[in-house]
C-alpha cells in the first residue's frame, strides 16, 4: 500500500503530543516533517516539545522545522495555563536531544506541496499561520496540497472566548487566508471535540514502566486536574488527538460541506467560524464519541507499549 505524505504542523501543548504519538505509530502515513510553531506556548517550547515527540516515540528521523513565533497580525496568545510552562504539564520538564532544520516552515511546506502534488496532506493542531505564509508565498500551492484537517473553530461554541475557539482566535487572520484560498479543508471543531470526554480512569489504563508510559499519565493527570478545576469535569477533552483520528476513521465523524469566514473585527466575535454556502470546506458537526474515544486509548496503548 502506497504511504500518504503528511505533514504536521503543531504547538505542543499536551492533547498535541498525544495526537502526534498516535499519528506516528499509524503505518498508512508518510510523515514528511513535522512543524512547531508559537500557540499553546512559544516557539522555543513547541520546538523542544516536537522534537522530544518525534524521539520518545522512535522517530528522530522525522524532520522538525521551527515555524512562526507570532501570528501574521497580532500578538501571541498562551495556553499555558492549561499545558504548563513546559506544554506538557506542570510537572514535566524535559529537554530534547535534536535541533531543528534550519528552513522555514512556509518554505518547506511549499517544498513538499511541490514534491507530492495533489497528494499532501496537512494536519494542523495549531494556529494555521504557518500553512498562511506558504498560501500567501504560493497562492497556487492550495491546487497542489490535498487538504488541510484543521483542529479548530467550531459552529456553535467557542473555548478561548464565547465565540471562538483558541487555535482559530491565536491568529484569525490566518485562519481566513486558509479557509478562503480555495485548498479544501476539513474543520474538526468544537462541535466534535466537546462530545468526546475522556475518562479519567483511562488515565491508569496507560501507566507502564516505559519512558511514554510514565510521561503520557503524568501529562494526562496535570490535563485532567485542570478540566476539574476550571470545569468540573471527571476527565479531559484531548481535542488534538481526536482530531488526528478523522485522518484514519474519517466515518466516525459527520461533517457539512461549506465555506468557511472567519470573524476578524475586534470584540466578542473575534475568530468566530461562520459557515457559509460552498464546498471548500468539511466541517465536523459531531461524531461517534464512544468509537472516538475507545480509537485514542486503543492506539496510546500501542504506543506506550513500544516506547
Amino acid at each position: 500500500m502506497e504511504k500518504r505524505p503528511l505533514l504536521l504542523c503543531t504547538d505542543p501543548g499536551i492533547d498535541d503530543f498525544i495526537a502526534l504519538s498516535m499519528v506516528l505509530a499509524r503505518p498508512e502515513f508518510d510523515v514528511l516533517g513535522m512543524i512547531a510553531l508559537s500557540g499553546n506556548v512559544g516557539l522555543d517550547v513547541t520546538v523542544n516539545n516536537a522534537l522530544l515527540a518525534c524521539e520518545l516515540n522512535g522517530r528522530s528521523d522525522i524532520p522538525v522545522l521551527a515555524g512562526s513565533a507570532k501570528p501574521l497580525a497580532r500578538p501571541a496568545r498562551s495556553a499555558s495555563n492549561i499545558h504548563g510552562k513546559s506544554g506538557l504539564g506542570k510537572s514535566t520538564e524535559l529537554y530534547a536531544k535534536g535541533r531543528p532544520l534550519a528552513s522555514s516552515g512556509a518554505d518547506f511546506i511549499l517544498q513538499m506541496a511541490e514534491k507530492y502534488a495533489g497528494r499532501l496532506e496537512i494536519l494542523s493542531l495549531g494556529p494555521l499561520t504557518d500553512v498562511a505564509l506558504a498560501l500567501q508565498k504560493s497562492p497556487e500551492a492550495a491546487k497542489k496540497i490535498a487538504r488541510v484537517v484543521v483542529m479548530g473553530g467550531g459552529i456553535h461554541a467557542g473555548n478561548a472566548t464565547k465565540y471562538a475557539e483558541f487555535n482559530i482566535v491565536a491568529d484569525p487572520e490566518a485562519a481566513q487566508v486558509v479557509f478562503s484560498s480555495g485548498v479544501k479543508t476539513v474543520m474538526i471543531g468544537l462541535d466534535a471535540t466537546n462530545c468526546c470526554l475522556q475518562p479519567r480512569a483511562d488515565i491508569e489504563l496507560l501507566r507502564a514502566d516505559t519512558a511514554l508510559g510514565q510521561l503520557v499519565p503524568a501529562m494526562l493527570t496535570d490535563y485532567a486536574d485542570v478540566y476539574k478545576q476550571v470545569h468540573n469535569l471527571d476527565g479531559m477533552i484531548v481535542h488534538d488527538a481526536i482530531s488526528a483520528v478523522y485522518l484514519w476513521k474519517p466515518e466516525l465523524f459527520s461533517c457539512l460541506p461549506c465555506r468557511i469566514e472567519v470573524c476578524l473585527i475586534d470584540g466578542e466575535h473575534l475568530g468566530q467560524t461562520v459557515p457559509e454556502a460552498g464546498d471548500t470546506c468539511l466541517a465536523a458537526t459531531s461524531c461517534d464519541a464512544q468509537a472516538v474515544r475507545e480509537e485514542i486509548l486503543s492506539m496510546m496503548k500501542q504506543v506506550i507499549a513500544a516506547h
